[in-house]
Order: structure tokens, then sequence, then C-alpha cells
């Protein structure tokens, strides 16, 4: 089942290095988006409403999505020109979507951003200029990493999260298949014993229950199928 991690913040946080260090860590199956890769070195767009990099994100993800990959978007990601495109993914991938925002402060950014191979490429006073403070999606779901969270520590919380949701997948996979299992064979048993005309009117009732449910649980509605 495909999972979408977001990794998103200001530049300098530390989100390429933890997106890498997750994909070493999965391996095959995994789906890196980064957007300065996107943007900058495929498109060389510029930081806009409607540039190109917005689809081209979107698109990808979506091929991960069928393909039931590790999909990772890493990236600044600012609100008011990819918030939208972000929603749609959340959208698709469901529950199997975890958001992360690294909520630092500026000193802190330069402080790393100091430590990296890449610190030529722009100075603190770029970042300065580029910086948005707290530029949270807004989402319930979605957590923060702060000054006193290392890499490691970032690392270790997004596997836990994923071993988590991918166990809860695992328990609602294995759910719908014993539900599948009994439909099946109660109507199996029904149709073996009973060929009167009233207990064919009762098993097509069966037959449309059983396409119910399974229309339900296509759309995703697990609560549902418990309760009712």
């Amino acid at each position: 089942m495909a999972k979408l991690v977001i990794i998103r913040g200001n530049s300098g946080s530390g989100k390429s290095s933890l997106a890498k260090k997750l994909q070493a860590y999965y391996g095959r199956g995994t789906l890196l988006i980064a957007q300065d890769t996107v943007r900058r070195d495929m498109l060389k767009e510029k930081v806009e409403p409607g540039n190109l990099s917005i689809d081209l994100t979107e698109t990808l993800a979506r091929f991960g999505y069928e393909h039931d990959l590790l999909v990772l978007v890493e990236g600044f990601y600012e609100t008011d020109i990819y918030g939208h495109m972000l929603e749609r993914l959340r959208t698709l991938f469901g529950p199997q979507t975890l958001a992360y925002y690294y909520d630092l402060t500026f000193e802190e950014t330069v402080r790393r951003h100091q430590t990296l191979a890449k610190q030529e490429e722009f100075a603190p006073a770029d970042m300065r200029r580029w910086w948005k403070d707290r530029d949270f999606l807004g989402w319930e779901e979605e957590s923060f990493f702060r000054d006193e969270d290392s890499l490691e520590a970032a690392f270790e919380r997004i596997v836990q999260d994923l071993e988590k949701i991918w166990n809860e997948a695992q328990e609602e996979e294995l759910l719908c298949f014993c539900i599948k299992k009994a439909f099946s064979e109660i109507l199996n048993k029904f149709w073996e014993k009973y060929h009167t005309k009233c207990w064919q009117n009762y098993f097509i009732g069966l037959q449309l229950d059983y396409k119910i449910f399974l229309l339900l649980q296509s759309e995703g509605f697990k609560e549902y199928i418990l309760v009712g």
C-alpha cells in the first residue's frame, strides 16, 4: 500500500538530509521527490503561483501511489503556492499520509546549514530573505521538529510512525479479508441448501448486502463497516 511522507521547512532545516536518510534506509520501493530538483534543476522555474513544478510534483507523487511506493515529498513547499496540491495528495493517500514541519528558529537553521557540504550555495542573508515563519499546513496530523530534534531523532520518529500506519493497514486488510470470506461462505451455504422462490429472494438480498460492503470498502469507510 502506497504511503506519503511530506517533509517541509525553511532552507537549512535539514529536510534533504532527512529525506535521503529515509530513502537509503527503505531502499527499493521508495520515491524521493525533492522540490529543488523538480523546480530548479528539472524545470528552471521560479517560486510563484502556477509554476510548472506544482503539477509535475503531483504527477510524480500519483505515479508513486499507483505503484504502491513510499513517496517522500521534501522541500519548502510554501502553503500559499503548493498548499492545494498537497491537500490533493493528502486526499489521494488518505490515512497513509504523514506530514512533518521543521519549526526551527532562524538561528538554528543557520547553524545547521553551516555544517553542510552545500553551505556555499547560499548565505545567511539569502536564508533571511527566503524565511517564512511557521508556515504550517494546518492539518490535525501535522507533526513538528524543534531545535532540539537531531537528524537521528527525526529519522527515528518517522520510522516509528510509518511502522504504526503499516500495522494499522495490515489489520484493516485482514479484517476486510475475514468479512469477505464470511459473506462468501454464508452465500454459498444458502445457495447450496435452498432453491425455492422465497429463498432465492433472500439470497438476492444477501448478494446486495455483500455488494454494498464491497463498495464501502473501496471508498474507505472502515468505521461504517465496523459499526454498521
